[in-house]
């Protein structure tokens, strides 16, 4: 397990996930402009949020359309 901690409108948060899950989630919340070692606005965790949800609606899509076309041969 490793914690991960940000700071959100003078909040700080604390989360222990497992090591690789972590390595993915620090990655990609600093892609998305969030710093783990200083004050975030809220207004950035969102944007990091609507990225990934972005993401993962474009991955469901890929995945039946794949489904449609194993079922089409």
């Amino acid at each position: 397990m490793k914690a991960v901690g940000l700071t959100v409108a003078g909040n700080r948060y604390e989360v222990k996930l497992e090591e690789e899950f972590a390595e993915f989630i620090v990655k990609d919340l600093e892609e998305s402009g969030i710093n783990m070692h200083t004050d975030n606005k809220p207004d950035k965790l969102l944007q990091a949020y609507l990225r990934l949800a972005k993401q993962a609606n474009s991955y469901e899509e890929e995945i039946e359309l794949l489904i449609e076309t194993l079922d089409s041969l």
